[in-house]
């Protein structure tokens, strides 16, 4: 049971590692090319932060702002 579980976690990892990756890819590609690249990548990354500390951020936006940072760094 616990290999299963270590098997998980392990493929769970490996997944968001290749995620974050290509996040940090789709944003190289979109400053290289601007309008031109298809996805507005670095346009969706700022609403997603406006929408956790702008105008109408609430203390429950920045908590969850809090735990998607810890996710990302494990």
């Amino acid at each position: 049971m616990e290999n299963t579980i270590n098997q998980i976690k392990s493929a769970i990892n490996g997944i968001s590692a290749v995620l974050v990756a290509a996040i940090g890819l789709l944003v190289i590609v979109s400053i290289v090319f601007g309008q031109a690249a298809s996805m507005n990548v670095i346009g969706n990354i700022t609403g997603l932060v406006d929408g956790f500390i702008g105008s109408g951020a609430s203390l429950s936006s920045i908590v969850t702002l809090i735990i998607v940072l810890s996710v990302l760094n494990k």
